[in-house]
This record gives structure tokens, C-alpha cells and sequence, in this order.
């Protein structure tokens, strides 16, 4: 057996090929080996368009490559862009990109896709909250390797957001009808290692891109496989069906985890994430007043739900978090009772707190598809909340009524979500779900405070400034009991023996390292 533990790496691309398995550039399709990945959603592949929300995220980055990669805590790292300056005011920013990129189809990567890709992603998502999109006046193309990126106002987030795993990864005009920016969408064309060969909702066949890497293409195809249920994910793995699963891809239950690692058969590899999971609240709820949110977020007993130390909302590996501006919450049931007591709740005969003939009860929701242990972190959570005298109903929903609920019907009182991940922490995540607009509150909050802090933090152009009012957000948060943090995410996968050397990208939505990635 060999168990790897790994750190946090930056997604820096070597230029060399040391992901290249068994073969040659002659190797014929019928001698490459296929590594089969387990993922949670249908791929829709049929829809891979760079710069939409419409297929399975973790197969953008086989097919897509961003400007910009991810480092740690925002020290970003060149991608297709291998330099840029930002003007001292923030509203201009100029990209360098390597000269001599094809995408898959033969066709040059230059200035003039970037202006496609962004100008595109722009007229797609005409609702979307990403500063490079909303703040976007206009592109310039210098010359073929040079693109200016010019913003109405202080944008600080564009970095982060051109690194993300969608909508902002670079395509091929010619993968749209006439290659216009409002043009049908027709077949995924990137630069990145992989084209779409075959598709279902339930595989996914990519071959290598020849292109790839100034012609230096992998030497091996990748199979992505919809497996809906962690244990299934398992079994899949122990059967040869797939090769890697875990991480973002598709979470596997901790003791399968275990048992598989236990095995000659499989590597398990460990990376510290950017990821939590946290208890939220329906801001329309109006019985959840921050009195009784801390009173909830006292009962919760949180290392009964962690391996880790919980303290605040975000790990210690997002960036603007520190030492001090985050608290951890002890357990203290007693505490919780007294502020459920002194908000005018009595016992009752049942051992549940209530008030005006209302019991202090929620429903829970939860969905087991992407995160199979939410199952038994919701049972633990309603167990705590009982001894504390609040009622809980745990609701499991697939995962399509669950984002329904979060997004759409709002018919929750608490459920259990995620943070975003990487580049897309911590502003662009609490921008997303707890800003209150001009016409609503956010989908998560309701808090004039950290709206007014997010808008400030939002024109900051200095790093001094912008990590002063993240001390303050982190504070507020806090202060409000606007979410209850139940763990922090690991990047776990498993691999069978096919997979020689697995190497984390960095990007917890698009975890592998293809290139690096070594195959028997």
C-alpha cells in the first residue's frame, strides 16, 4: 500500500512533460490507456461552453485552460497569460499570453480569443455578480500576445475570478456558429489537454488534445463516469470501473476511505483545501434572530463533527484569514439554554423550548449526493440541538430539489452548504450569498453591516486596506452568528494502481494535474 500525504500547492505548470505515461506520440487509440474519474452530476458535455454554468464543473479543466492559475492565498501564478500589470487605480489590467498556443482544432490562441471569451462570458451571464464581468467597459487587443482589460471602477477580484474553473477559462471562436460572441454553442474547443470524443449524460470519453502543450500531447484518454452515491463511488473504485475519485470530484464516506487505504490495491492522497462546511439560515426565518443563532451555534458540539479545530467560518488557508481575526465557539449547552430562556422560551413537557405555543423547532435540509457525510453530520446536529431543547427535522433531498430549495423556493429554516473554494475566497463566495441588493437580501443573510463592508472592500485598491476590512467582515460575521462552520474540507482521493503518481492542481474544482498526473 502506499498512503501519501501532501501540503497545499500552487498550480504551477512545469513545462515539462512529466505526466506522460506509457507510449509515444504514434501511439495508436487502441493501445492508450483510459483512466476512468468518478464525478457526481450528469457531464452534460454537449454544453461544455467555456464561459456558461451548464455542465458537470469538474470537466471544464480537461478541456479549458484560464489565464491565470491559482497560488496560494492569492499569490497567483501564470497560466495562458504569462505576465500582467494592474494600473494603481484597479481599473486596468494588460495580459502578456505565451505566444505559439494552438486549441485543439489547430487554430492559434491569441489576444483576440481572450477579447471573445471575456466579451462573451459578459453577454452569457447577464446576472452574474463577478467584478470582471459587471465592471467590464471594454477589451483591447494590443497585438496578437497583448489584451487590455479596461473596468468603470476599482476591480480587485479579477484576478481570482479569471482563475476560476468557470465562466472565465479561454475558448476558440470557432466554437461558436460564425465564431460571434452571441453565436450557438457547437463543440468545446480549448487549449487544454483533452477533447470530447464521445459523450452521455453518464460518460464522458475525452482524447488527448495534439495540440496540447505545443504539441506535446498526454498519452492518455480520461473517462468521466456520473456515480451518484459515495458508496457507490467505493465500489466503483474496488471494481476497476473508475480511478480516481474524491475531492471535489465526488466525496467518499471517511470509512471507505479507510478500508480502501487499507489495500494494496489503492493510493489515498491527502491535501490541506480551502473548503467548509457550515450551517446556514433562512434570513426570513424570523423566529432565527442572532440571539437564537448563537444559542444554536453553543449547542452544536463541532468536534464530534471534525478532525479538525474549528475557528470561524473559513480555513486557515484562505486568504485574509490570520491567526486572530477568526474565534472559535465552545460547546455549552447550559449557555445555549440560558439565551433560549432569557429570548422568553420555556420547556415543555416533551423537553423542547417553546413560546406562545410554538415549539423552537427547523427543518434541516440537507442533500447526500455531493457530500455523503452530511447524513451523519445532521443527525449529530439534531441530537445536540435536542439535548439543547430545539427540535430538528433532518429533510435529504436529491441534488437538483436541494439547489431548487437553496436558490429558488427558499423552503428552509437551516441547511448545511458549502463555501466556494480557492480564488473564489472569501469575497466573491459571501458577495454571492449574503450581499443584500437594492430589490433583496442575500440568499444566506440579511445584514446592512456586511453588505456596506462588502461594497467597501470592493473599492479598496491597497492590500493593507482590503485585509483591515476582511478583519472586520470576519468580525461581523462572527458577531451575527450569520453561519455556524462544521467542518473543514481535506482534499482526499484515492487512486487505484493504475494511477502511479497523482499531483493536486492547487484548484479544488479542478483538482488534477493532468499533466503531471502519471499513469501505468
Amino acid at each position: 500500500m502506499k498512503k501519501i500525504l501532501g501540503v497545499f500547492l500552487p498550480a504551477i505548470l512545469i513545462g515539462v512533460l512529466a505526466g506522460c505515461a506509457t507510449g509515444n506520440k504514434e501511439e495508436t487509440a487502441a493501445d492508450m490507456q483510459s483512466v476512468g474519474i468518478a464525478i457526481t452530476g450528469d457531464a452534460h458535455a454537449d454544453a461544455l461552453d467555456a464561459t456558461g454554468y451548464d455542465s458537470e464543473m469538474a470537466i471544464y479543466s480537461a478541456v479549458y485552460e484560464p489565464l491565470v492559475t491559482f497560488g496560494e492565498k492569492g499569490d497567483y501564478q501564470p497560466g495562458l497569460a504569462e505576465s500582467w500589470e494592474i494600473s494603481e487605480d484597479g481599473k486596468t489590467y494588460t495580459f502578456h499570453l505565451q505566444d505559439g498556443i494552438k486549441f485543439s482544432d489547430g487554430s492559434d490562441f491569441d489576444a483576440e480569443a481572450v477579447k471573445f471569451t471575456i466579451e462573451r462570458a459578459k453577454n452569457k451571464n447577464t446576472t452574474t455578480t463577478l467584478q470582471t464581468l459587471l465592471n467590464l467597459e471594454k477589451v483591447d487587443v494590443i497585438d496578437s500576445t497583448t489584451v487590455t482589460l479596461h473596468f468603470n471602477k476599482v476591480s480587485n477580484q479579477v484576478l481570482a475570478e479569471l482563475c476560476a474553473t468557470r465562466p472565465l477559462r479561454i475558448m476558440s471562436p470557432n466554437a461558436v456558429k460564425n465564431g460571434q460572441v452571441d453565436g450557438t454553442f457547437q463543440e468545446a474547443i480549448g487549449t487544454g489537454p483533452f477533447t470530447i470524443r464521445t459523450s452521455t449524460d453518464e460518460e464522458v470519453t475525452m482524447d488527448p488534445n495534439p495540440y496540447y502543450d505545443h504539441e506535446h500531447p498526454l498519452h492518455y484518454r480520461v473517462v468521466f463516469k456520473t456515480i451518484t452515491d459515495g458508496s457507490s463511488r467505493s465500489l466503483a473504485l474496488r471494481s476497476g470501473e473508475v480511478d480516481i475519485a474524491g475531492g471535489t470530484l465526488g466525496q467518499i464516506m471517511d470509512n471507505d476511505v479507510q478500508s480502501l487505504a487499507d489495500s494494496d490495491e489503492f493510493a489515498t492522497y491527502q491535501f490541506t483545501g480551502t473548503m467548509s462546511h457550515f450551517l446556514a439560515f433562512n434570513p426570513d426565518n424570523t423566529t432565527l434572530t442572532s440571539d437564537i443563532r448563537k444559542g444554536i451555534d453553543l449547542a452544536i458540539d463541532k468536534e464530534s463533527l471534525s478532525n479538525h479545530d474549528i475557528k470561524g467560518l473559513f480555513q486557515s488557508s484562505v486568504q485574509y484569514v490570520t491567526d486572530t481575526n477568526q474565534i472559535s465557539v465552545p460547546y455549552d449547552v447550559d449557555e445555549a439554554k440560558k439565551i433560549f430562556e432569557n429570548a422568553g422560551y420555556q420547556m415543555n413537557d416533551n423537553g423542547f423550548y417553546e413560546k406562545d405555543g410554538q415549539v423552537l423547532s427547523f427543518d434541516l435540509v440537507i442533500q447526500t449526493v455531493e457530500f455523503p457525510e452530511w447524513k451523519e453530520q445532521a443527525e449529530v446536529i439534531e441530537n445536540n440541538l435536542k439535548q439543547a431543547g430545539v427540535k430538528v427535522t433532518i429533510n435529504t433531498l436529491d441534488s437538483e430539489s436541494y439547489y431548487d430549495v437553496l436558490w429558488t423556493s427558499k423552503a428552509f429554516d437551516m441547511i448545511l452548504y458549502r463555501t466556494y473554494t480557492d480564488a473564489l475566497l472569501p469575497y466573491n463566495f459571501l458577495n454571492s450569498l449574503f450581499y443584500n441588493t437594492a430589490d433583496s437580501h442575500g440568499v444566506l443573510a440579511n445584514d446592512d453591516q456586511l453588505s456596506t463592508l462588502l461594497d467597501t472592500y470592493a473599492a479598496a485598491a491597497s492590500e493593507e486596506e482590503q485585509q483591515r476590512i476582511f478583519d472586520t467582515i470576519f468580525a461581523e460575521i462572527s458577531a451575527e452568528t450569520l453561519a455556524i462552520p462544521i467542518d473543514y474540507k481535506d482534499e482526499t482521493f484515492v487512486t487505484t494502481n493504475k494511477i502511479k503518481e497523482f499531483v493536486f492542481s492547487g484548484l479544488s474544482d479542478a483538482p488534477i494535474d493532468y499533466q503531471q498526473l502519471v499513469v501505468k
